[in-house]
């Protein structure tokens, strides 16, 4: 069984959807895909449409339809109230976004076993979920702390999965995928010259080493140098055109290991 890891990552998720056009150059399908915040809403798309360019097409669409509604917005004062209120953003929007993506659809019509990750805030541990509307499973994996207010799956308060599970590649293994391939960022330390900015620092060094260990699992990584922002999404065609090139120059080894 051959699984696929897709890594959280706001934009940068739009990398992902280079690694499912070289699985499609080598005329290859990964038998379960499990992802992460972004990669959740790139592995739920093609989990229905099983064509990666018909992913691009729909995903950026959706979010520079999403854009130009936001630009007639305010933005929210970041550090103000992020110190006051819960969340910056109301789901009520957000889930309009993901309804466009997903509408009605659920998992038991999905082409591709998926598998979800989201944090359940109450028990204070991932979980996986591959039952139901995958509208509500995706918001679920892509509520960020802070940014985004949580919301609810059976019942239970639900946060971003790459808070604990960025690259879910554990949970493909014991799923039981023989052969996992990731799709990943390869990311610099972020530059600090505050406090504030030191704590995002630390918390960076944290996440590297959670997707350290995550990777252990895995047998193939696609790794994708980015340097933009996760909320960098007016930049979305450039990072899957940039992470295109970088998957076509892996094709040949990734050709061998499905040989294997």
């Amino acid at each position: 069984m051959l699984g696929l890891a897709l890594q959280a990552g706001g934009v940068k998720g739009f990398s992902h959807i280079a690694t499912l056009k070289i699985f499609e150059e080598c005329r290859a399908r990964p038998d379960v895909i499990s992802g992460s915040s972004a990669g959740s809403i790139v592995g739920g798309l093609y989990a229905i449409y099983t064509n990666a360019d018909a992913v691009y097409d729909i995903f950026a669409k959706t979010v520079k339809k999403f854009l130009r509604r936001q630009k007639t917005k305010p933005e929210p004062i970041m550090n103000l109230e992020m110190t006051i209120k819960e969340s910056l953003y109301s789901l009520d929007e957000y889930y309009e976004f993901f309804k466009e993506l997903f509408g009605k659809t659920k998992f038991s019509e999905l082409k591709i076993k998926l598998l979800v990750i989201a944090f359940d805030l109450s028990e204070m541990k991932s979980m996986i979920i591959d039952e139901g509307f995958l509208v509500d499973a995706v918001l679920a994996s892509c509520t960020v702390p802070g940014v985004f207010e949580p919301t609810y799956v059976a019942g239970n308060k639900m946060l971003d999965g790459g808070v604990l599970s960025p690259v879910p590649a554990k949970e493909l293994k014991y799923y039981g995928a023989d052969k996992i391939v990731a799709s990943v960022f390869e990311e610099n330390v972020p530059n600090y010259t505050t406090y504030a900015d030191l704590m995002l620092v630390v918390d960076w060094l944290k996440e590297r080493q959670i997707i350290n260990n995550a990777v252990n699992y895995v047998d193939f990584c696609f790794k994708y140098p980015i340097s933009v922002g996760w909320r960098d999404f007016d930049k979305c065609d450039k990072v899957y055109y940039d992470a295109l090139n970088v998957a076509r120059s892996v094709k040949d080894e990734f050709q061998s290991f499905l040989g294997r």
